[in-house]
């Protein structure tokens, strides 16, 4: 199958992974949906991507380092078979990572480790891909201008709900307006119904206390934070329509960034 799965984490110094189980979960779920193999190897693939400077606290083992899974990895539940393929090697984690988190220390306690912004890509042969990349958590009053594009998603899709390399709406969605305009840009679906943003889910605050969001049913992204928003009864489904935005404070999410303060531009 010509498709990757796609994960975009937070990590944060002395914290850890942000909703770092509920990303696994999803990527076992759509791997087991689409029939791509390799989704347990993805664990270790990202304790194996963090630079010394992001582990304060965990001081590997010599078995580790050489290449053996460490007895508190199998004793939390890691899986000791699932050796993440990465650049094409198979490949073990450099230090044992914690159920939830990953922290660890900085080499010599020197250099300060600092938020990371890291993507997982699996692909159809079970290859994981990390990448890392320095992360700035956006300013609590930030407010995002928004933009309803004209193109549309296709409600019956069954590839929306998962995480995937297949942009090309998207990719058109956010082409429509320069990002001089706009910091995020909103799609329909054929009904005319509010699905999701390029990056985030969608939110409304109508003033009742519990946010709305579109329903998988409307097409759109099953988003962890949206999840965790839905499960712990901060957030309900509904349908949404663009009129609707005018009768309460927007906001567009996901796992990395957080809630953000939205206004249709």
């Amino acid at each position: 199958m010509d498709i990757s799965l796609i994960e975009t984490l937070r990590w944060e110094p002395g914290t850890g992974f942000v909703r770092l189980e509920r990303h696994l979960a999803r990527l076992a779920r759509s791997a087991a949906a689409l029939g791509l193999p390799g989704a347990d190897g993805a664990r270790l693939a990202l304790a194996a991507a963090l630079p010394p400077s992001a582990l304060p606290g965990i001081s590997p083992s010599r078995a580790e380092i050489d290449g053996g899974p460490s007895p508190a990895l199998l004793s939390a539940g890691g899986a000791a078979e699932a050796t993440p393929i990465l650049d094409g090697k198979q490949r073990s984690c450099p230090i044992s990572p914690l159920e939830g988190e990953m922290p660890g220390r900085a080499e010599g306690g020197e250099q300060r480790p600092q938020p990371l912004r890291i993507r997982l890509e699996l692909f159809a042969n079970a290859r994981i891909d990390v990448q890392t990349a320095p992360f700035t958590p956006l300013a609590a009053d930030t407010i995002w201008r928004l933009k309803i594009a004209t193109t549309r998603l296709a409600s019956t899709d069954p590839l929306l709900r998962h995480k995937t390399s297949r942009r090309a709406a998207y990719t058109a969605a956010r082409a429509e307006f320069p990002t001089t305009e706009a910091e995020e840009v909103l799609l329909l679906n054929e009904r005319g119904e509010l699905c999701e943003g390029t990056i985030t889910s969608l939110f409304l605050d109508d003033g009742t206390g519990i946010l709305k969001t579109p329903p998988l049913a409307s097409g759109l992204l099953a988003g962890v934070l949206r999840q965790e928003l839905l499960e712990s009864g901060k957030a309900v489904e509904r349908v949404l329509r663009p009129e609707d935005l005018t009768r309460g404070t927007i906001f567009v999410g996901n796992s990395l960034r957080g809630l953000i303060r939205g206004s249709l531009a």
